[in-house]
């Protein structure tokens, strides 16, 4: 009688060990399609605990772009079904994406399992800066009390006017501009006067801030040599 009862129990036992928690989900990818530039898209991947035990959420982590709104709970019995709500701003964004999220549980098979949203942004109203040529300038060897200028050319290659907002620079720096508002495909200068301050090597930038969908600020960086003069 006791050796049956060993036999009978040595079974349930290997069942019991072998029971684990298994996430299965509907789609591991998702497509939003075309998406105007600056709105969101909402989504969610829906899963199932389809093992024999309780799954477990431990962490979810997303690529730059989309952002994991909080899932309904962490524990899902055998059997129960749940969804990762993700949001993708298309903000800053052009063409066709690709971000991924990380969903980490105690499935011993898909410890991390990876799921991927895709699709297009298109851009529609937006200004942009373009510089026609460097991006720097090096007035190369000038001298002390001596004005000097240089000009550096931009465009506007967006379809909404591009506005210069802001502009930072060093004191010997003075820009000048032909215009700080700029239609679409229309063409600009700035004009930089350098009055030299300081015997010895010259470095310095000058920030310009406009209203360009990605490259709010860009960065002119400026040099010199600078002489005495004796």
């Amino acid at each position: 009688m006791k050796r049956l009862f060993i036999l009978i129990l040595v079974p349930l036992l290997a069942v019991t060990l072998a029971a684990t928690a298994k996430i299965t989900f509907e789609k591991t990818e998702l497509d939003f399609g075309e998406l105007e530039s600056g709105k969101v898209a909402d989504l969610e991947f829906k899963f199932k605990n389809t093992g024999d035990e309780t799954l477990i959420i431990k962490n979810i982590s997303s690529s730059c772009g989309c952002t994991v709104t909080k899932v309904e709970k962490k524990e899902y019995k055998a059997g129960e079904e749940g969804t990762v709500p993700v949001k993708f701003f298309s903000r800053g964004y052009n063409g066709k994406i690709t971000k991924t999220i990380t969903v980490s549980t105690n499935d011993p098979e898909n410890v991390y399992t990876r799921l991927k949203v895709m699709g297009s942004v298109v851009l529609k109203d937006f200004a942009q800066w373009e510089i026609i040529g460097a991006d720097r300038l090096d007035f190369k060897e000038v001298a002390m009390g001596q004005k000097y200028t240089e000009t550096i050319k931009f465009k506007n290659t967006g379809t909404i006017e591009l506005r210069i907002v802001e502009v930072t620079h060093a004191p010997e720096i003075s820009p000048e501009f032909n215009k700080k508002v700029l239609a679409p495909d229309e063409e600009g200068e700035v004009s930089i006067v350098f009055k030299p301050m300081q015997v010895g090597r010259f470095a310095a930038f000058m920030r310009i801030r406009t209203n360009a969908y990605k490259q709010r600020s860009v960065i002119i960086k400026l040099s010199a040599e600078i002489k005495g003069n004796d």
